[in-house]
């Protein structure tokens, strides 16, 4: 049976972080196997305090289990960082701890339902077959995607359907990359205007049913399933990116690499956002814009002339300026 490595980077997490290991605990009886990484991103709160209980009582549950194989965790590691140095090295330090055959990158804000971690894991082995993909297929062809076609190599990653606490779908669960025309449409307000519009809906893929299940260019980092081989092949997270852009970046150089990127809506995950030290702020607003102009910078440099990307960082700068100015009041 495979083995799934459960990476949780948690940073100021505790008002959410036991719901999101009580609802592993449930999964873990689906899918057994679950080998639970955590690693804290230097909180101040009392996140480590519960990673720490968290890990002593299945340790003490192991120690007490009858059999080897009876305990409901393979392992439990942890690790406490002594400095926040960003989301994706964080996340690179848990996969480096990880021996399971599939990593799963999950947010200590989300709350995973039982059958989310097994269906895709059989999306991402290939015991599912892809073949007769609900809802609408090709979205990556109709998407803005870098390649326009649909890749034919085995699936890298899977991502599943992530919802809100208020029943709504948080559109960063499938995704187009974010060109110009996909940022522009979506910033400027047409891709509200005209959801079901392939034209203008492209970048979270708005025209595509929530439940469907289909390739897509990206999936978001908050439920981020992937192979062994795709992390030894493309080196996990672009440490550059701090905080937001990260999960784009990789799904980015994931299809570069010749590999597809899964959306499957079929299993639910809940994703309150903002528990892992997110909640708006001028910083996070900062790094949200930045990653934007870095992601130009880092794969469409040789697609855009340079006054284009000039352009974006400016944009980029007075956007989040806006942003940050209304935040304040």
């Amino acid at each position: 049976m495979t083995t799934v490595s459960v990476v949780l980077v948690t940073y100021q997490s505790q008002d959410c972080l036991n719901a999101c290991l009580a609802s592993l605990r449930t999964a873990a009886r689906a899918c057994w196997g679950l080998e639970v990484i955590l690693v804290d991103n230097a909180s101040t709160d009392g996140t480590w305090s519960q990673i720490e209980a968290f890990a002593a009582s299945e340790a003490s549950e192991a120690s007490e289990a009858s059999e080897a194989d009876s305990a409901l965790f393979r392992t439990v590691r942890i690790l406490r960082l002594e400095e926040n140095r960003g989301y994706a090295f964080a996340n690179n330090r848990g996969i480096e701890m990880a021996s399971g055959e599939a990593v799963l990158l999950l947010n200590p804000d989300t709350e995973v339902t039982p059958e989310a971690i097994p269906v895709c894991l059989e999306r991402l082995t290939g015991a599912r077959g892809s073949a007769g993909a609900s809802g609408a297929s090709g979205a990556s062809g109709a998407s803005g995607s870098t390649d326009g076609e649909s890749r034919r190599g085995t699936l890298g990653a899977v991502g599943c359907r992530l919802v809100l606490p208020d029943g709504r779908l948080d559109r960063a669960a499938k995704r187009s990359f974010p060109t110009l025309w996909n940022s522009f449409c979506k910033f400027s307000g047409l891709a509200t205007l005209w959801p079901k519009s392939h034209l203008f809906g492209a970048y979270n893929l708005t025209w595509v049913p929530e439940r469907a299940s289909l390739e897509v260019d990206c999936v978001c980092g908050a439920f981020m399933m992937v192979t062994r081989d795709v992390v030894q092949q493309t080196g996990g997270f672009d440490e550059d990116y701090f905080l937001y852009g990260e999960d784009i970046d990789w799904c980015y150089r994931i299809r570069e690499a010749g590999h597809r990127i899964w959306y499957e809506g079929s299993v639910t995950t809940l994703h309150r956002k903002g528990g892992n030290g997110g909640k708006r702020s001028a910083a996070s607003l900062t790094h949200f814009y930045g990653t934007m102009a870095l992601f130009f910078e880092k794969h469409y440099g040789n697609r855009y002339p340079a006054w284009v990307l000039r352009l974006v960082r400016r944009a980029t700068r007075v956007m989040c300026a806006v942003h940050v100015a209304l935040l304040r009041g």
